[in-house]
């Protein structure tokens, strides 16, 4: 059986077969470290192995499934005059490409909001179940950044590119009824329901023929994902780039001092 390495990734076998995945970093709403990212991977590769696991259920500790990267981490890189680790940005593609790869269905159980790199978490995932509360936010552009986690790639195989423009471009959170509304969510209901809806889900994939389903993934990701390995390598240039530009840095200063960024496109 699977132990979590670290406190801030929760681990645990259920009687059913499925395997239940929680980011754990709630002070900080769940915001990624490079270690949480590391052992999400760690598991989805455990999780494609053990016979035991018939599914992955995915959610975030407390209010709030996932806040994406640390502001407050980023702060500390523009004050030290260094942009983000190259290392860092393929971390953040092998962790949400360790779930496309795991041979069984992944859930995203999204808890309130799933911000940049937790949104694009969510859209790697088999299923998203969302409710009321739930909202996925592009949020790279607000900070500057052109985008890692191969967030928009995901998006744009379940909707096509013009609405996936539209979050990333604008940055303008999408609530869990509009994702329904476009396919993006599988499930949409109240938010004292979520867990019961998501779990019904998981215990109908758990029941089901999962080395079909294991299969129909490897062929998913022949035909619907061919190009993930070269949009990784994209991003582990750009997002290091970005970081060191002005608008970067006014974006994260702008936030720590709650008010409007003005950027000017250096």
């Amino acid at each position: 059986m699977y132990t979590s390495k670290i406190e801030d990734i929760l681990f645990h076998m259920d009687d059913a077969g499925i395997a239940h995945v929680t980011l754990n970093r709630e002070p900080f709403s769940n915001a990624f470290t490079w270690d949480m990212m590391r052992e999400i991977t760690a598991i989805m590769e455990y999780c494609a192995q053990a016979e035991e696991v018939r599914t992955v259920v995915l959610s975030g500790a407390g209010s709030h499934f996932c806040a994406g990267g640390d502001i407050k981490r980023f702060k500390s890189l523009i004050d030290a005059g260094t942009g983000l680790p190259e290392e860092g940005i393929v971390l953040t593609g092998k962790m949400a490409q360790s779930v496309r790869l795991c041979d069984k269905p992944v859930i995203a159980k999204v808890n309130g909001f799933a911000v940049g790199a937790g949104s694009a978490l969510a859209l790697a995932c088999d299923f998203r179940v969302m409710s009321a509360s739930s909202k996925l936010v592009g949020a790279f552009v607000k900070m500057g950044f052109s985008g890692d986690t191969c967030g928009w790639y995901y998006m744009s195989r379940l909707i096509g590119m013009a609405k996936t423009n539209e979050f990333y471009m604008l940055g303008v959170p999408m609530t869990g009824e509009d994702a329904f509304a476009l396919g993006i969510a599988n499930r949409y209901t109240k938010d004292n329901e979520l867990d019961s809806v998501a779990m019904e889900l998981a215990a109908a994939l758990a029941n089901s023929a999962t080395t079909a389903i294991a299969y129909q993934k490897k062929m998913m990701n022949l035909i619907a994902y061919p190009d993930l390995s070269v949009l990784m390598e994209l991003e582990r240039n750009y997002m290091p780039t970005c970081s060191l530009t002005d608008d970067h840095k006014e974006a994260v200063h702008a936030f720590l001092e709650k008010r409007p960024p003005k950027f000017t496109g250096k």
